[in-house]
């Protein structure tokens, strides 16, 4: 049973990865394209992508803190997982407070 949880998780990842990087490709296509809350999104949703990738980053870093035999290592493997967490939360305030004026010579939002 957990086998075929984690076969769909994995198909549900592959998935919307691979969604991701096709937008990816195409995003300053689809910035010149989209209107005020269009931008608004496209700048929400590749924060959201930035937090995934910081929280899988720190995950790999936790486990690494509880695998390694060195315990100057653990604390050194800690602090980098909470200096890669810590942003997290700024880099949110950012995206969602970010208001487009929907020009056409805008530059797109950059981090």
């Amino acid at each position: 049973m957990f086998d075929l949880l984690v076969i769909a998780l994995l198909c549900l990842f592959y998935a919307k990865g691979k969604r991701a990087i096709i937008a990816y490709e195409n995003r300053e296509q689809r910035w010149r394209d989209a209107d005020a809350p269009k931008r608004e999104r496209i700048v929400r949703q590749e924060c959201a992508w930035r937090v995934f990738g910081r929280l899988v980053g720190a995950a790999g870093l936790a486990i690494g803190v509880f695998t390694v035999a060195s315990a100057g290592q653990a604390v050194l493997w800690a602090l980098i997982t909470v200096r890669v967490v810590r942003p997290i939360r700024s880099e949110m305030r950012e995206a969602c407070g970010y208001r487009s004026t929907g020009s056409d010579d805008e530059p797109p939002y950059s981090w």
